[in-house]
């Protein structure tokens, strides 16, 4: 039993750090997720895409975010419209 419930804590644990490790490009610069969300919320991006494309073309730090991914970028806009 002990075996069973280590390993279903092991799972969620992974599960939650998914999410976490998502976004880990984003806190590194911005030092914490809820930086991120009220940035991300200025954009006034309505999709992940159009959250793309603001960082990408339109932001004042354009040439830094063409260094993240488009899959963390899009986790991060996920993260951030969940809550």
């Amino acid at each position: 039993m002990r075996k069973l419930v280590a390993l279903l804590a092991g799972v969620l644990m992974v599960g939650s750090a998914s999410s976490v490790f998502a976004v880990e490009a984003c806190v590194k610069c911005h030092k914490t997720m809820d930086k991120v969300a009220e940035l991300t919320k200025k954009s006034g991006a309505k999709s992940d895409a159009e959250f793309v494309d603001f960082l990408r073309n339109k932001s004042a730090k354009k040439a830094l975010h063409k260094s993240v991914s488009d899959d963390d970028i899009k986790k991060a806009f996920a993260e951030v419209m969940k809550k």
